[in-house]
């Protein structure tokens, strides 16, 4: 957060060249603006889920399991993948802000769309190939934009991967990145 509050102070010093010439914001700048002006870097806080107790076993049996099939079949590491999808909202609302020390209640802006969210799968193979990437809208038709080269777009009424979606991502990640 102390990285934004300076980024902010360089974009201003940069649009207002008259009252900032030779201005940096360093470190000590930004601890000692936060000082004169009653400001502490405050985070809001939440309750993680907890790793299961037989987690270290589980992944061991998975590797002997993982090597036992590669053995028996031959498989390249090319050919073994790790692939999983995980939620991104549009608005990534941080954990931190800036308020007067002693604040009862921490309130953090945002756009209104924390709760939109998209569907990103991501893969590598065990020779540590990255795939290209998935990505899936929550609509029913797709996009009018023009996505980056290199990721491949779908969307589903729901915005999560489904039996259609895990077809659609073998034929056009997977097995592209066969060749």
């Amino acid at each position: 957060m102390g990285s934004t509050v300076r980024m902010f102070a360089l974009q201003w010093a940069k649009s207002n060249p008259d009252h900032s010439k030779g201005f940096k914001a360093t470190v000590s700048w930004c601890t000692r603006f936060l000082e004169r002006h009653s400001l502490v870097l405050r985070q809001k806080t939440r309750i993680a889920q907890k790793l299961p107790a037989d987690l270290d076993g589980k992944v061991s049996l998975f590797h002997r399991y993982v090597i036992q099939q590669r053995k028996k079949h031959g498989y390249a590491l090319s050919q073994i993948g790790n692939m999983d999808e995980t939620p991104m909202n549009f608005d990534m609302v941080g954990n931190k802000t800036v308020n007067p020390k002693g604040a009862k209640t921490v309130l953090i802006k945002t756009t209104g769309h924390e709760k939109s969210r998209f569907t990103v799968v991501l893969a590598c193979t065990a020779d540590g190939a990255k795939l290209r990437p998935m990505i899936i809208f929550k609509r029913k038709t797709m996009p009018k934009i023009k996505f980056p080269v290199g990721v491949f777009v779908h969307v589903n009424e729901k915005g999560w991967m489904d039996e259609e979606g895990v077809k659609l991502w073998l034929d056009n990640v997977w097995s592209t990145s066969r060749t």
